[in-house]
């Protein structure tokens, strides 16, 4: 009897001493490839609701009563969750802050704890198309005996099963994408392109992407107003409109761009407009999404994916707006860009 109650002591004397030697916060770093276009990726992270279907936060209890906050302008996103299970509890989380395709910072508060966990991602371009992600989690500081919790259900391993899950998740997604055409931010592909019949007009601005801005604007008026009716409006559909860049000039400083829509059959072409051919061929294309300012980093990743390819790309630059960029956000501003390869 004595023996037992010594060894009652022992475990109730480590028991109280064991917290001494864990942690009472996490703050982890750890790195994560996904196989997937950065875009696809960054649009996971800054969504909530689509957070919510992957996340392992409240997996534990799939009777967990999820809501979400409006979007408002002005006002942080946030979701929130309510268990009865003891493992999950109530909590919420809040994007704090985000660069598109760059990063997303998170602030995650666990009912009855009296401050808030960090949680943050970068996320990065690979050569070869996928997404590397830089996960940064940083909790508050628990109390004494709260370190057992912390040590057994380390939000660091609920990120861990949430990555996987996602990743195996973002996979057949991005083949269903595939499959309907789709093209994502961050993702190339190489196609057959049929020879483009452009009506266009020629403009040769500097290499400052302000003035090519003007410079495509001051073209597409030219067309527009060209082909508007009596009723301030088109009799046909116009189509996306294309920008074809041939040269570059470094020496002058300059580069030359023809900027239109494809050709109308038996359509005049007005003062100041030509006819314009893009050639056949295998190109590289990917998509450009965000403001033109953005473009060049867009046309490097390119280069990049093509030289881990082994792929010659040529110099000429094919790309097809998506939206208006009068009536878009710059951060949704969509462009595809084609990139002729050059056979060995």
């Amino acid at each position: 009897m004595k023996q037992i109650n010594l060894f009652l002591v022992f475990i109730i004397i480590a028991f109280a001493l064991t917290p001494i030697f864990l942690s009472n916060k996490v703050d982890e770093k750890r790195t994560y490839e996904i196989e997937a276009p950065i875009g696809l990726v960054f649009d996971e992270f800054a969504d909530l609701r689509l957070f919510s279907k992957w996340e392992k936060f409240t997996a534990k209890d799939s009777l967990a009563v999820k809501s979400f906050s409006p979007a408002e302008e002005g006002h942080k996103e946030f979701a929130e969750w309510k268990s009865k299970s003891s493992d999950v509890g109530n909590g919420k989380i809040t994007i704090d802050g985000f660069e598109m395709n760059r990063s997303v910072d998170y602030k995650i508060n666990f009912e009855n704890w009296e401050k808030e966990d960090n949680f943050s991602i970068d996320f990065e371009q690979t050569p070869t198309g996928t997404t590397k992600l830089i996960v940064h989690y940083q909790s508050q500081e628990v109390p004494y005996f709260y370190r057992y919790f912390l040590y057994f259900n380390s939000p660091i391993k609920k990120v861990d099963e949430s990555l996987e899950a996602f990743n195996n998740l973002i996979k057949i997604r991005l083949d269903k994408d595939r499959k309907e055409g789709k093209l994502s931010y961050g993702e190339f592909r190489l196609v057959k392109l049929d020879k483009q019949i452009l009506m266009a007009v020629k403009k040769v601005p500097s290499l400052d992407e302000k003035d090519v801005t003007k410079k495509i604007d001051e073209a597409f008026e030219t067309i527009y107003h060209s082909l508007v009716n009596e009723e301030d409006s088109y009799d046909f559909d116009l189509g996306f409109p294309h920008v074809y860049k041939t040269d570059v000039n470094q020496e002058k400083k300059n580069q030359t761009i023809f900027a239109g829509i494809k050709l109308i059959e038996d359509l005049p072409l007005q003062k100041g407009m030509q006819r314009v051919i893009v050639p056949e061929g295998e190109y590289l294309l990917t998509l450009h999404q965000g403001p033109r300012s953005k473009r060049n980093h867009t046309i490097d990743l390119m280069k990049n994916y093509a030289k881990s390819k082994k792929i010659n790309l040529g110099e000429r630059e094919l790309e097809v707006l998506l939206n208006d960029p009068k009536e878009t956000d710059t951060l949704q501003l969509k462009t595809r860009i084609y990139i002729p390869i050059i056979s060995n």
